[in-house]
């Protein structure tokens, strides 16, 4: 009785697991301006982004927010992805 309900406990949670990941999917990143103060500026709305779509967010971006320094947050981690962050928008026109 207890190996048949350690087997079910285990595919629960393999599922949600598996459901957590798929919840992010295309969605790992964050994308957010701030200021030199370190307040962000794009609150209104979350820019996320899976990998590929990072340069565009950071672009648009950096064309509503021209002096704005853009950081970029793992959404499953939290951590800042320091291949893409921080970037300055003010020395890339």
């Amino acid at each position: 009785m207890g190996v048949v309900n350690m087997k079910k406990t285990l595919i629960i949670l393999s599922a949600l697991a598996l459901s957590a990941c798929a919840a992010f999917s295309g969605k790992e990143y964050s994308v957010n301006a701030y200021n030199a103060q370190g307040k962000q500026l794009n609150k209104k709305f979350e820019l996320d982004s899976n990998k590929a779509g990072i340069q565009m967010a950071r672009q648009s971006l950096c064309q509503t927010y021209p002096n704005a320094t853009i950081r970029v947050y793992n959404n499953i981690t939290r951590m800042e992805v320091k291949e893409f962050s921080p970037y300055s928008c003010r020395h890339k026109r």
